[in-house]
């Protein structure tokens, strides 16, 4: 069993499929990374304070689809493998949305919209990949909500990555149509 330590995670199994790990971790805080758990350290107030925020805003959106709060993990299927990750915050449409998915264990599609929140010691090179796993496993659009350099990096499917700063404004583009949030509101 090989063990790797990151910054805000800890990898503590080599090989694990994505049911192995729904048995063994649900409701655990933890991640499925390309088959290697990583155990995720809690976050701070003001993390988890932006996190919310930014949740609550979407889910105002009434009748668009469902916002799903931190910690609803998601199975993403990339080439490079199967991940469960679980966002501060995301976004899947109504027209996604199907009877048959169930309530129970991790959602099996990729939301339309996710939010990572950096927390002040997550490398900017690993959020940054995280994102890529994100848009390589379907999602449209990440917001990469940086409080330590106030801005928000807005990552798209189509590859194009744009810098906000606080005289901009967010929007939900394709992926929640309608929405529009000032930068220097994101903060709280």
């Amino acid at each position: 069993m090989g063990y790797h330590i990151f910054t805000m995670s800890l990898a503590i199994r080599t090989r694990m499929s994505a049911e192995e790990f729904e048995r063994a971790y649900m409701d655990k805080r933890a991640e499925l990374w390309r088959g290697e758990v990583r155990e995720k350290m809690p976050v701070s107030r003001g993390h988890r304070r932006i996190a919310m925020h930014i949740g609550s805003r979407i889910a105002n959106q009434k009748g668009l689809g469902e916002t799903h709060a931190a910690e609803t993990g998601f199975r993403i299927q990339t080439p490079a493998g199967e991940s469960v990750l679980a966002p501060d915050a995301a976004f899947i449409r109504n027209e996604r949305l199907s009877p048959e998915l169930p309530d129970e264990g991790f959602v099996r599609i990729a939301p339309d919209l996710v939010v990572e929140v950096r927390s002040p010691d997550d490398p900017l090179p690993k959020l940054h990949e995280k994102a890529r796993e994100w848009l390589a496993g379907g999602v449209q659009i990440v917001w990469l909500v940086d409080p330590v350099r106030h801005v928000v990096e807005v990552w798209r499917a189509s590859g194009h990555v744009q810098t906000l700063t606080n005289a901009d404004v967010l929007s939900g583009d394709e992926a929640l149509p309608g929405f529009e949030l000032p930068v220097r509101k994101v903060w709280g």
